[in-house]
């Protein structure tokens, strides 16, 4: 009866014994998101690939592993589709819950987190990856991070989907890190407009009515070597305040040995001058400009504010 009644004791404890040391601990994460991964709050993008979070509090910024994003500056200028993949990025997950994984390296050499950013969806409520999201929909490409390659294999596959169906930056921009140089408006250093053209800044409606080029200008004669260029200008006060103007604020480029020239003559009949317009007013004049003499066109700027803000261009042919 003794070893009957071991036996039964034994045979009641020893299953619940079992029971406690194989369940194991609930998990606080939501289903699919990889363990150990820490959670965060988005508040917003620098790019398609970093991300602006916080932890418990803290300002941090993600730089996503596996892929890379348009840069906001290639030699001057935003690359092809920035904008989108940064405002993309933004805009799914701005203000949600993310939840970072770490690979091999914990911080880049900026002290940014580098990690595998994780969410669930709202209507699935599945996990998803962001990384590859981003490179599923042709807003990043994939990169090469050597040791941190858990997930190579899906983000190169996203990336293959996206380049096969020329999607995001293979179809707009023909692959990553392109850079942009914007085209220049009519009137802009770029694409100085014709004679005759009104251009509109700072305020003011300015027009070169006439230029044209001549060896005298009353009883002044040039330098040798050069020309004068005269410039017929209205200048017309288009704002609610007061602008002043100045027959100084005219010089010119030539567009072939890219000299520049500013030297006015002031002592001239119907010369521009300078002043101030109220609004609603206007003046017209002449500006005398000397130019050297040589075969190719010459740009004519007009610098409204004095200090670049606010130039416009026109060209006039030899």
């Amino acid at each position: 009866m003794r070893w009957f009644s071991l036996f039964a004791l034994l045979a009641t404890v020893m299953p619940a014994a079992v029971v406690a040391q194989d369940t194991p601990e609930p998990s606080s994460l939501p289903k699919g998101i990889p363990a150990g991964s820490v959670e965060a709050k988005a508040t917003g993008a620098e790019d398609g690939e970093k991300l602006l979070v916080e932890i418990d509090g803290e300002p941090e910024t993600v730089r996503f592993l596996g892929v890379d994003a348009p840069e906001p500056d290639n030699g001057g200028n935003p690359e092809c589709y920035f904008e989108d993949s940064r405002d993309h990025l933004e805009r799914m997950l701005k203000g949600r819950t993310v939840y970072l994984e770490r690979d091999q390296t914990d911080k880049d050499g900026k002290e940014r987190l580098m990690r595998y950013v994780w969410f669930v969806g709202k209507t699935d409520k599945k996990a998803h990856m962001a990384n590859e999201v981003m490179a599923h929909d042709g807003f990043v490409i994939f990169k090469n991070e050597e040791k941190d390659d858990r997930y190579e294999k899906r983000l190169r596959a996203a990336e293959r989907e996206a380049k096969n169906e020329e999607v995001g930056i293979w179809g707009e921009c023909g692959g990553g890190h392109v850079a942009v140089t914007p085209v220049p408006e009519l009137g802009e250093s770029g694409d100085p407009a014709p004679i005759g053209t009104t251009l509109n800044t700072e305020g003011q409606d300015i027009t070169i009515t006439s230029a044209f080029y001549s060896y005298d200008y009353g009883f002044s004669t040039p330098k040798g070597g050069y020309v004068y260029l005269v410039i017929e200008a209205t200048i017309a006060n288009e704002d609610d305040e007061e602008h002043g103007y100045e027959g100084s604020r005219f010089s010119a480029k030539d567009l072939d040995t890219q000299a520049e020239f500013d030297d006015t003559f002031t002592l001239i009949d119907g010369g521009l001058g300078s002043g101030k317009l109220s609004p609603g007013e206007y003046v017209s004049g002449i500006v005398v400009l000397e130019v050297q003499e040589t075969g190719g066109p010459i740009r004519i700027k007009y610098d409204a504010s004095f200090t670049g803000a606010g130039e416009v261009y026109w060209v006039v042919a030899r």
